[in-house]
């Protein structure tokens, strides 16, 4: 099965108007601490459907890794916080569904990361599917 294959429920971005973040984020996204190394994000990324780990010190946001990004070569022991992205756009529950598809459409990412209006507290994740056609449940 491909990482397109999602078996989630998809809701179509024709459907979602008028929604908020909340209402399509994923409440509790697979994490790993910052002090995570990268054969757990290898291990992490051993579900075809994980395409990004989230990485968090607590309750706060620390970046994101996209599947990918790192190098087939890096040690298992290495830290995995260096491969991570935090300059990523992000969104509150409270958005409208509208603006996350306009930061997703800007990036052209399908993940963003869903954040207290403090800009650090992880309160979810936001998926699109593989095609991007809509939101992974």
């Amino acid at each position: 099965m491909s990482a397109r294959d999602c078996p989630a429920p998809k809701r179509s971005r024709e459907v979602v108007a008028g929604l908020n973040v909340r209402d399509l984020m994923i409440p509790r996204p697979k994490t790993l601490p910052t002090t995570a190394k990268v054969a757990d994000v290898r291990e992490l990324f051993g579900n075809a459907h994980v395409r990004s780990a989230v990485l968090v010190d607590g309750q706060a946001y620390a970046g994101m890794i996209d599947r990918g990004v790192i190098p087939d070569d890096a040690p298992d022991d290495a830290p995995a916080l260096p491969y991570c992205t935090r300059e990523l756009a992000t969104v509150t529950p409270d958005d409208p569904i509208s603006l996350a598809l306009e930061r997703l459409d800007a990036t052209g990412a399908l993940r963003l990361a869903v954040l207290d209006p403090d800009g650090a507290t992880l309160r979810g994740l936001l998926c699109l599917n593989g095609t991007a056609t809509g939101f992974c449940g």
